[in-house]
């Protein structure tokens, strides 16, 4: 139901630009669940691959460690999805989305080579967490990209 200007909802008048806000949020929260969605479906795919393929990739290996990565990717393909709504906004700059994929990609990759870091040098391992973290953001900037174009989530004006 959308509330007009004037318009009383419960004690509180209802402002126009309140109305604008709450819908630009719930836009945002549907650009950070497909995000959600996507990031963690290949998390899933990822950490079931890894019973048939042996991979250098630092995986967790137990059912809490399994239950917690997922989680991890879901909650970091939800805030992509709504910064990544925010910072395309309406604009051509086709670097814009590039840069907010390699932030997010970055950080999470250099964050987890900190965290598995042994004082031994594994340049395959690091470029699996990289890649493992490209392909995680990617696929949700083209996922969001494509609700945009479907119209099912408004960008930014």
């Amino acid at each position: 139901m959308r509330l007009l200007v004037g318009e009383i909802s419960g004690n509180k008048h209802v402002t126009m630009s309140e109305v604008s806000v709450a819908e630009a949020r719930l836009e945002s929260i549907k650009a950070g669940l497909i995000s959600a969605g996507i990031v963690g479906s290949i998390a899933a795919i990822t950490l079931l691959s890894e019973a048939f393929i042996d991979t250098p990739l630092p995986c967790p290996t137990t059912t809490i460690g399994k239950l917690v990565h997922l989680a991890v990717a879901i909650a970091s393909g939800f805030f992509f999805g709504v910064t990544y709504r925010y910072i395309v906004r309406q604009d051509d700059n086709l670097h814009l989305g590039e840069g907010a994929v390699g932030a997010f990609a970055f950080v999470r990759s250099l964050a987890q080579i900190e965290a598995t870091w042994n004082d031994t040098f594994a340049p395959l391992t690091w470029l699996l967490i990289t890649g493992e973290s490209f392909l995680w953001f990617v696929s949700a900037r083209h996922a969001i990209d494509w609700s945009i174009r479907k119209k099912w989530i408004a960008p930014i004006q």
